[in-house]
């Protein structure tokens, strides 16, 4: 039996759904009130170009003379800009107007994985994808300040490196920091990979790795391990003559540091991976750290001299000007001049930091939109955008900050330290300590002129995001 609807005075509220984004589905929940109404409600949402429908409609809406009660849709719009909702509820059409933009396409805090997403770092990727692709294998070792983009260079890396080669991500989580928990993980991740990507069963090993303790002698392990190792790249090798096993082994300043019962000069697990990038020309290996890295594979390393550097260092002022403006076309928007210059002074030239500015000023620019804006018209984000996302940021970054500061040498800090009353000049005391900054993209030199003695070089802190995080521990 249909139920009659008679004609009904309506309020309805919106709950969510009032900023969505565009081209994809969004929860449109309503809250209705009709005191007087005591036969169910019908409401539909109309049809329309500006949008797609992709929940129950239209829905039947109980109990209102009892209170309040909720409606959902799941609404996905066609545009950006002001998309016009048209509900007919009842016997009346009742109109409510929505601001559509497109996904923030600024990522930090996370790896970059989408090829789509990844920004600069182009001739990096290409050095380092020919050198362990190439006839004659190259080993690289890759260093950069925390937040430099290394992990996410890896992840590029793996993503362009297709059979014949055989990429393994690996982190100090996934391997173990012991002799054989490291290259354990090594021959069980490759098992995985080939399955995965070949979809072929590879021979069985021979030893059972997982037996291996901290008691297991190093060289019976080590004996077993590259009997297996060999076997499986034998068998690649009959699949295809070109294969390769390319190690992309991330942070790795925290894996090969040396525990307390080692001493410096000797470290078994450097010792082998050494043995088996210079045995087996099928093996290659990216390492990535932070500079400290460099104090482990020094001249006393077994690493030291086998791997190519590449430093990772703040893009350049042009590469962060396309870093801001580049992306947020995609979302329709653009940035004020004057936003771009703070964003640039703040961040320092740091990819981390740029995108981090950029994701958080675009959220406060839709927050201070007042009201729907026109069908796909462009919104500008202006200082006092980036000021809120200074002002927020600030927050955020501090546990990162505080580990970066816990990790540096006593003599970094203090000079450090001492930049937030100004520039320092560099002198024969402190020139190897700014030194070791500057690698850490923490601060930058500057040379006033090309005629300028270098004793009058000056030294100052590079973003002012860490010039302000200091300030506030010595407050």
């Amino acid at each position: 039996m249909t139920t009659e609807l008679k004609p009904v005075e309506f309020k309805m509220r919106v709950i969510e759904g009032s900023r969505m984004r565009a081209y994809q589905n969004n929860i449109f929940l309503i809250e209705f009130f009709a005191p007087d109404q005591t036969d169910p409600l019908s409401v539909e949402l109309l049809q329309s170009e500006q949008y797609e429908i992709a929940s129950l409609n239209p829905i039947i809406v109980e109990g209102l003379d009892k209170g309040p009660r909720k409606g959902t849709f799941i609404v996905r719009p066609n545009n950006t800009g002001t998309i016009t909702l048209n509900f007919k509820i009842g016997d009346k059409v009742k109109t409510h107007s929505v601001s559509a933009q497109t996904e923030n396409p600024y990522v930090f805090g996370e790896p970059i994985k989408d090829q789509h997403l990844f920004f600069g770092r182009v001739a990096e990727l290409s050095e380092i994808h020919r050198g362990v692709t190439k006839r004659n294998k190259q080993n690289f070792l890759i260093t950069g300040p925390r937040r430099a983009g290394k992990t996410s260079l890896l992840f590029q890396l793996k993503a362009r490196l297709q059979f014949p080669f055989v990429s393994l991500m690996l982190t100090p989580e996934k391997m173990g920091h012991e002799h054989h928990q490291m290259f354990r993980s090594i021959l069980l991740h490759l098992r995985e990979e080939v399955r995965e990507s070949l979809g072929e069963e590879p021979p069985p090993l021979d030893w059972d790795v997982k037996t291996a303790t901290r008691e297991t002698s190093i060289d019976l392990f080590n004996f077993h391990f590259e009997r297996d190792l060999k076997k499986y790249l034998t068998w690649l090798a009959k699949i295809s003559e070109e294969a390769r096993v390319i190690l992309l082994l991330d942070e790795a300043t925290f894996l090969l540091a040396n525990s307390p019962a080692e001493k410096a000069t000797h470290d078994s697990r450097q010792e082998f991976l050494r043995h088996l990038l210079q045995t087996h020309e099928r093996i290659a290996c990216v390492l990535a750290g932070t500079p400290q890295i460099l104090r482990m594979t020094s001249v006393t390393s077994p690493l030291y001299n086998i791997f190519s550097g590449v430093k990772l260092r703040g893009f350049s002022r042009e590469e962060t000007e396309m870093l801001i403006r580049s992306p947020a076309r995609q979302a329709n928007v653009g940035f004020e001049d004057a936003a771009v210059a703070k964003i640039v002074e703040y961040s320092g030239c740091s990819p981390y930091y740029t995108q981090a500015l950029c994701s958080l000023s675009l959220e406060h620019m839709y927050e201070a939109t007042p009201g729907p804006t026109e069908l796909n018209e462009m919104l500008t984000v202006t200082v006092p955008h980036v000021d809120a996302a200074i002002h927020r940021i600030l927050d955020m970054i501090g546990y990162g900050l505080q580990s970066l500061w816990d990790a540096l040498e006593l003599d970094e800090r203090e000079v450090f330290k001492s930049m937030v009353s100004g520039s320092v000049l560099v002198n024969q005391h402190n020139r190897d300590v700014i030194s070791r900054l500057v690698d850490m993209n923490l601060v930058s030199e500057v040379t006033r002129d090309y005629g300028t003695p270098a004793q009058k070089t000056l030294a100052s802190i590079k973003a002012r995001l860490d010039e302000e995080w200091l300030r506030q521990q010595r407050s």
